[in-house]
C-alpha cells in the first residue's frame, strides 16, 4: 500500500499541471442583448426595494401571506431539492478527479487436470484453495481537463438550480399578491352592490308609499323590486369567487383548501412607480435571465469535456493482496502480491462518435445562447407591457372616479325629482344602474392597475433575497 501511495504522490504534479482544452466561458456583453433605455415613458420614480416590494402596497395581510408561502410552499420545497440534487451531481463529477481505492476479499477453488493445457496459469494436475484479501486502486490523470470541464459545468448547474429557486420565489410572491388583490376587489364589489341594494330598498319603499298615496302606479313598484332583486342576484357568484380565491391562495401556501381565510380590507395602494433602472439591470435582477446565462456557461464547459474525449486517457492502477492456499495467508505479510503501473488508452477508430458528441455539445451551446437572447427580449417586452398597462389603468381609474362623482350627483337629482313627482321612476332606475356600472368599472380599473403593478414588479425580478440561505450555501 505504501508503494501505491508513493506512486500516486509522484504522479500528482503531472495531474496538477494538466491543461484544460475547449473554449473558456465569457459572459455575453450586455450591450449586445439589451437597448440603452426603455421605450415606454414613465414618470420619475423613487428608488424602491424590489426584494420585499409587497410591503409597499400597504396591505396588512399581504406580507404575512407571502412569508407563509415562502416557508411552506411545496413548489419552493421542490426547487430546494433540485439544488440538493445539483450539488450531489457536482460531487459525482468531482469524484473522478480523485483516486479510487476498493477493498477486495475472495475465495476460489482451483483445479487443473493432468493433461490440461494452461497458458499463463497454474500447471496441470493442481488442486488448491486460494484465499485473497487486499485492495485495488485506480486514478485517471485529468491531463486534458475532461473532468475539470465536467465539474465546471456542474458548478454552473448548481447556479441555475439556485436561480430556479429564486424565480419560483418571484412567481410565488406575485401569485399570492394577485389572489389577495382579487379578494380585495371582490370585497369592494360586494360593498358597492350591498350599498346599492340598500338604496334599492329605500327606492322600493318610496315607490310603494307613492303608489299607496295615489301618486304613483304599480309599474314603479315592480321596477323598484326588479332592480333590488337583480342586484341581490349578483352577490352569490361574487361570494363564490371570493371563496375560490381563498382556495387558490391556500394551494399557493402549500396547505389544504379551506384552511386560509382572508379578512376584509380596502384595496392595496396603487400609486407607486417602481424604479425600473436601465434595461441592462434585468440581466442582474431577473432569475430566469441569470439562469439562462448559467445554462450557457454549463453548455460551454460541456464542449471542452467532449473535446477531451479525443485525447489519450492516462491512468495509474495497482493492486496489493495477501494471497495463499490457507485462510491464514490473508494476514501473512510474506504472502503479498503487488501489481502497479500506468496505462494509456487512445481512441483510434470509434465511428465518428466523439466528433458527433462535440458537434452536439456545440449545438447545445448555440441553443443556450439563442434561449438567453430570446429570454432577454421576452423580459424587456414584459416590463414594457406591464408599464404601459399600469399607466393606462391608472388614467382610466382616475377618469372613472370623476365619472362616478357625476353619476352620484345625477342619481341623487333623479331621486329628488321623482320624490317631488317631476320625473318617472324609470329615470331613477337608469341613473342608479349607470352609477353602479361606473363604480364597478372604476374598481375593475383599479384592479387592472394593481395587477399590472404586481406584474411589473415580477418582470423586474423583484421578490428574491440575495442572502437566502439556500443560495449562499449552494456550494458549501
Amino acid at each position: 500500500m505504501r508503494r501505491l501511495i508513493a506512486l500516486a504522490v509522484a504522479a500528482a504534479p503531472i495531474a496538477l499541471s494538466a491543461c484544460t482544452i475547449g473554449p473558456d466561458y465569457t459572459a455575453p456583453e450586455s450591450a449586445t442583448l439589451v437597448p440603452d433605455a426603455w421605450s415606454a415613458n414613465e414618470p420619475a420614480a423613487s428608488p424602491t426595494d424590489l426584494t420585499g416590494w409587497w410591503t409597499q402596497l400597504d396591505d396588512e395581510e399581504l406580507p404575512g401571506l407571502i412569508e407563509r408561502a415562502f416557508a411552506s410552499s411545496l413548489t419552493l420545497a421542490e426547487a430546494r431539492e433540485r439544488i440538493v440534487a445539483a450539488r450531489a451531481r457536482r460531487g459525482i463529477e468531482n469524484a473522478d478527479r480523485l483516486p479510487r481505492i476498493d477493498a477486495e476479499a475472495s475465495y476460489a477453488r482451483l483445479e487443473t487436470g493432468d493433461e490440461a493445457l494452461v497458458v499463463g496459469g497454474a500447471p496441470p494436475g493442481i488442486e488448491a484453495d486460494v484465499y485473497s484479501l487486499g485492495a485495488v486502486a485506480g486514478w485517471e490523470l485529468d491531463l486534458w481537463g475532461r473532468v475539470a470541464r465536467s465539474v465546471e459545468a456542474a458548478d454552473a448547474e448548481i447556479d441555475f438550480a439556485v436561480e430556479d429557486l429564486r424565480a419560483s420565489r418571484v412567481a410565488l410572491a406575485a401569485e399570492v399578491a394577485r389572489e389577495l388583490i382579487a379578494i380585495r376587489v371582490i370585497d369592494r364589489d360586494l360593498e358597492l352592490i350591498n350599498a346599492t341594494a340598500d338604496t334599492d330598498r329605500d327606492a322600493l319603499d318610496i315607490a310603494r308609499s307613492r303608489f299607496e298615496a295615489g301618486f304613483g302606479d304599480a309599474l314603479d313598484v315592480a321596477r323598484a323590486r326588479r332592480d333590488l332583486e337583480s342586484n341581490l342576484a349578483l352577490l352569490p357568484p361574487l361570494r363564490a369567487d371570493r371563496r375560490e380565491a381563498e382556495y387558490r391562495l391556500a394551494v399557493l401556501l402549500g396547505v389544504a383548501p379551506g384552511s386560509v381565510t382572508v379578512g376584509h380590507a380596502g384595496l392595496p395602494r396603487r400609486d407607486i412607480v417602481p424604479d425600473r433602472g436601465v434595461p441592462a439591470d434585468l440581466l442582474l435582477r431577473r432569475p430566469d435571465l441569470r439562469r439562462a446565462e448559467r445554462e450557457l456557461a454549463a453548455a460551454t464547459a460541456r464542449i471542452g469535456a467532449a473535446h477531451a474525449e479525443r485525447f489519450p486517457r492516462v491512468s495509474l492502477s495497482g493492486s496489493i493482496a495477501l494471497q495463499g492456499p490457507d485462510i491464514g495467508d490473508t494476514i501473512n505479510p510474506d504472502a503479498f502480491v503487488l501489481s502497479a503501473g500506468p496505462s494509456i488508452a487512445w481512441p483510434i477508430f470509434e465511428g465518428g462518435r466523439i466528433q458527433s458528441r462535440v458537434q452536439q455539445a456545440e449545438s447545445i451551446q448555440r441553443q443556450a445562447l439563442l434561449r438567453l437572447r430570446s429570454s432577454v427580449i421576452d423580459a424587456l417586452a414584459e416590463v414594457e407591457t406591464a408599464s404601459v398597462r399600469r399607466a393606462k389603468a391608472e388614467r382610466r381609474a382616475d377618469r372613472l372616479y370623476e365619472a362616478e362623482r357625476a353619476a352620484e350627483d345625477a342619481e341623487q337629482l333623479s331621486v329628488d325629482r321623482y320624490t317631488a313627482g317631476q320625473v318617472d321612476f324609470l329615470d331613477v332606475t337608469e341613473a342608479r344602474r349607470s352609477r353602479l356600472a361606473i363604480e364597478r368599472s372604476r374598481v375593475a380599473a383599479e384592479r387592472d392597475a394593481l395587477l399590472s403593478l404586481v406584474t411589473l414588479y415580477a418582470s423586474l425580478g423583484g421578490g428574491w433575497d440575495p442572502e437566502d440561505a439556500w443560495a449562499v450555501s449552494s456550494r458549501q
